[in-house]
């Protein structure tokens, strides 16, 4: 059962050009960045096809925006999900898609020794590979209606750099960055653009300060003192998308507060995020140190 959704507040932007357009949003119905990305889109006069695995959500959207939104039922990380995302945007005139679906679960948060082929596969199919493919088809849409369009990719602001306890998800989003890089070059001559937005400590649904923390540890880290919030995120997104960034492509739109400016923001030794406050996530880390420690050293539980 899913619950209902908080739609975004919104700055009180109209963007141009987006007027009677059509833009796909893969992941819009979480109540995070992908909602705020489709109340700015909506909200400059566009139509817009949110994809999300969830038809409950899709029915939220559509109660709350009107007809401005069209629901497609997919979970785009599995083969019924992309033919169905293939067969819609075939009849589509599409101007610009944005893939926001992504993450990580608590329980992947783990040392490099210690994530199995399991944990591997999956973020490499919900932060890498879904996107690739959900770009090819709206590129072939774009080029097959000589559209010049736009893809947009969400990403981490840390993905260029080491990002230790997040191996396998550091490594899948900055492939899928290189992988827009390369869009961006192979798909210029056809009048279509690809971009990277890649946000850092943003409060979302599923990502905010931890329960026993203030998050004064976050402020301080931050130069702008604050965590994002989803609609800074979406503004950036959406600015992408419009002729208002129509000589920008291969490009990296970092929307952190200059937290990734700030150097090295992880623990020496046990290398756990700085800005990681919860107390239980730590612990579970550090217990993890530990045993990565007895493992390298040869010692039991009992030495």
């Amino acid at each position: 059962m899913t619950g209902r959704i908080r739609i975004p507040e919104i700055p009180p932007h109209v963007f141009p050009e987006l007027a009677g357009k059509t833009s796909a949003v893969v992941g819009g119905g979480g109540g995070g960045v992908g909602t705020a990305a489709v109340a700015l889109l909506v909200q400059s006069g566009a139509k817009v096809l949110v994809v999300d695995r969830a038809a409950e959500r899709l029915d939220q959207l559509i109660d709350h925006f009107g007809p401005s939104v069209t629901g497609v039922v997919a979970d785009i990380t599995t083969a019924a999900g992309m033919h169905e995302f293939d067969r819609v945007i075939a009849e589509t005139d599409l101007k610009s898609l944005v893939n926001v679906v992504g993450g990580v679960m608590p329980g992947e948060v783990a040392h490099f020794l210690e994530l199995d082929a399991q944990q591997w596969q999956r973020s490499l199919d919900l932060d890498f590979t879904y996107a690739v493919r959900t770009c090819q088809i709206a590129a072939r849409r774009m080029a097959a209606t000589k559209t010049q369009g736009a893809l947009v990719n969400l990403s981490v602001a840390d993905a260029r750099h080491a990002m230790p306890w997040f191996a396998a998800y550091g490594a899948a989003r900055s492939a899928l960055e290189a992988a827009t890089r390369t869009m961006a070059v192979e798909l210029g001559a056809l009048g279509i653009r690809a971009n990277s937005v890649a946000w850092g400590l943003v409060d979302t649904p599923r990502a905010h300060s931890g329960q026993d923390s203030d998050g004064s540890l976050e402020r301080a880290l931050i130069p702008l003192g604050r965590r994002g919030n989803v609609a800074e995120v979406a503004t950036a997104v959406v600015f992408l998308l419009t002729d208002l960034s129509s000589y920008i492509t291969g490009h990296t739109l970092v929307v952190d507060g200059g937290l990734s400016l700030r150097g090295p923001q992880y623990g020496a030794g046990h290398n756990i995020p700085e800005f990681l406050e919860s107390g239980s996530a730590r612990n579970r880390l550090l217990e993890a140190v530990e045993r990565v420690g007895r493992t390298a050293t040869g010692r039991g539980d009992d030495d």
